[in-house]
């Protein structure tokens, strides 16, 4: 299996052919269905909670070197959703980390964004959570990898999904990715109607490579 993705421009990413959101029976699947039936290998489903993203904005990024904190925010839905890890069950690897806000079958999605490799971790941070590991962070000279943040990181990492908290208030998911050179693709995945169903981020590939969905129609992205 492949653990780690060169970053490469969103237009030169390879996609499947559309029909690939459907099932074998050609019947389009939910978010989770077509996750774990495009995987590639068999996947165990581990469920992190629940989290909304207030304000509808996200960064995709390894929280604890924020890397690209400087780039445009990723729109997502406000209302809650539901954090899933889907785990390779081999050595427990988590393979996809996915926000999944409906049921409702895919027809399409987007490439978004890549988490650069950096510390093995990945996360889904509203701009509020990065101020908020400022804050965390500013005793400590910026240092994020401290105290109970450190301590609840220690004890999951480099497993599944699920919520860290500061002692602030904040929470967001964070996940064990991988290491090596390169990054993460992060995608969308949406119904017939355009609206955004999953976000994911993929860490590990199988025999059927990167998991990349068909772009949507112009009225849909």
């Amino acid at each position: 299996m492949t653990s780690h993705r060169h970053i490469l421009p969103v237009a030169a990413l390879a996609v499947l052919p559309f029909g690939a959101l459907a099932g074998a029976t050609g019947t389009p699947q939910s978010a989770l269905d077509w996750l774990r039936a495009g995987a590639g290998f068999e996947t165990r489903l581990h469920d992190g909670g629940t989290w909304a993203a207030e304000g509808g904005e996200i960064y995709a990024t390894d929280p604890l070197t924020l890397w690209n904190r400087r780039d445009a925010p990723l729109r997502v839905p406000e209302s809650p959703a539901r954090l899933v890890g889907l785990q390779e069950t081999t050595e427990g690897r988590t393979a996809f980390m996915a926000l999944i806000w409906s049921d409702a079958p895919v027809v399409c999605g987007k490439e978004l964004s890549v988490i650069g490799v950096d510390t093995g971790l990945a996360g889904f941070l509203t701009p509020a959570d990065l101020a908020a590991l400022d804050d965390y962070g500013r005793p400590h000279e910026g240092e994020l990898y401290v105290g109970p943040y450190a301590d609840q990181l220690d004890a999951q990492y480099p497993t599944v999904p699920f919520l860290v908290e500061l002692p602030g208030g904040a929470r967001f998911p964070v996940s064990g990715s991988g290491w090596g050179d390169g990054g993460y693709p992060v995608a969308s995945l949406h119904d017939a109607q355009g609206r955004m169903v999953a976000l994911y981020a993929q860490f590990i590939t199988g025999d059927k490579g990167w998991l990349d969905p068909p772009p949507c129609p112009a009225q849909n992205s």
